[in-house]
C-alpha cells in the first residue's frame, strides 16, 4: 500500500513510504529476557487486545471508553533493554505485521505537511492491521511549546494536536519506546493505558541473554554462570554486541575457545568505548560549569 509524504515545498508529495514500512515481526517474546513485572504487563496488554471486546461490551467499559478501540502503551527504559524487538515480538504473537514510524522523516517543512504525514501512517497500520511502533518517541510525545515563538513552533503543536485525535479515534495498537520519560505531555499520558520500564537485566535474566547468544556449539570453556557474573551492568544489546566480537575472534581464529579472560577484555573496551561516547555528548558549555563546580569544591 501507498500514499503520499509531505516533505517539503520543493516537492509536495512523494510516492511510496520509505520510513515507515509494513513489515513481518521476526522476534517472540521468548527469546527476550525480561523481568517478571514487565512479562505481566505485556501479558495483560495481549488478553486486553485479544478480548477487549468482552471488556467493553460485556462488562460495559464501553460507557466510558467511547472512542477508538485501540491500546496506547509506552515502552521506557535503558538503551538495549529489549523495547524495540519487545514491541516486534507482541505483534508476532498477536499475528500482526509492524511498521516502524520514524518521526523524524514524518516531520515536514510545510506547514500542516507533519500532521497529514501522522494521519497517514496512523491509516496505514489500521487498513494493513499492524502495530504501529514509535521509537524515540519523546520527539513526539515531549510537552507542546507554550513561549510560540515562531512559524516552526505552531506546526509542532499543531502536529501534537493532531497526534492526540489520532490516538482517540485509532483502533489499532501504537507502541512508544522512549529513553527520556521525564518530557512526555500529559495530554499523552492520560491515553496511555500500559506504561512499561524495562529494566536492566538481573543475574538471571543475564544467563538467560547469554544462553541465547552463545549457542552451545559456539566453543568455550566457561559458563554462563560465570558469564551473568562478569558483565554485572550490561544490557541485552551490549552482550548482544560483545557476542559479535567473540564469534569474530574465533573466525579470524585468534583464539581457538571462549575463555572468561577474553570476554572480560572485551567487557572493559566496550565499557571504555561507552565511557567516551558519554563525555563526547557532554555539551562544551556544560562540561565547563561542571569544571568550574569541581574546581570550586
Amino acid at each position: 500500500m501507498k500514499y503520499e509524504i509531505v516533505k517539503d515545498s520543493t516537492t509536495s508529495a512523494k510516492k511510496g513510504n520509505p520510513d515507515a514500512l509494513v513489515e513481518d515481526p521476526k522476534w517472540t517474546l521468548e527469546e527476550i529476557a525480561l523481568s517478571q513485572d514487565t512479562v505481566q504487563q505485556i501479558e495483560e496488554m495481549v488478553v486486553y487486545i485479544q478480548k477487549r471486546d468482552k471488556l467493553l461490551y460485556d462488562w460495559q467499559f464501553n460507557r466510558f471508553l467511547k472512542a477508538g478501540k485501540g491500546l496506547s502503551v509506552n515502552f521506557f527504559g535503558l538503551p538495549g533493554t529489549g523495547k524495540s524487538i519487545t514491541a516486534e515480538a507482541i505483534a508476532k504473537n498477536l499475528g500482526m505485521s509492524i511498521i516502524r514510524a520514524n518521526y523524524g522523516e514524518l516531520e515536514s517543512s510545510l506547514f500542516g505537511g507533519t500532521s497529514e504525514n501522522l494521519a497517514n501512517v496512523f491509516k496505514l497500520a489500521e487498513d494493513t492491521k499492524s502495530l504501529l511502533f514509535f521509537d524515540e518517541a519523546d520527539a513526539v510525545l515531549s510537552r507542546r511549546i507554550s513561549s510560540l515563538s515562531q512559524a516552526a513552533d505552531h506546526g509542532v503543536n499543531s502536529a501534537k494536536s493532531t497526534l492526540l485525535t489520532l490516538l482517540d479515534k485509532f483502533n489499532g495498537i501504537v507502541v512508544f519506546a522512549t529513553n527520556l520519560f521525564d518530557n512526555y505531555d500529559e495530554a499523552f499520558l492520560r491515553r496511555i493505558i500500559f506504561n512499561v520500564e524495562f529494566l536492566p537485566p538481573d543475574h538471571t535474566m543475564r544467563i538467560q541473554l547469554w544462553k541465547f547468544h552463545l549457542a552451545e556449539s559456539v566453543p568455550r570453556n566457561v559458563s554462563y554462570e560465570a558469564l551473568a557474573s562478569i558483565s554485572d551492568g550490561l544490557c541485552g544489546g551490549d552482550i548482544r554486541n560483545i557476542t559479535i566480537k567473540l564469534g569474530l575472534r574465533l573466525l579470524t581464529e585468534k583464539i581457538n575457545t571462549i575463555d572468561e579472560s577474553v570476554v572480560k577484555e572485551l567487557i572493559e573496551n566496550y565499557k571504555e568505548v561507552k565511557t567516551r561516547q558519554k563525555v563526547y555528548r557532554i555539551p562544551k558549555h556544560l562540561e565547563e560549569i561542571s569544571t568550574t563546580l569541581s574546581q570550586e569544591n
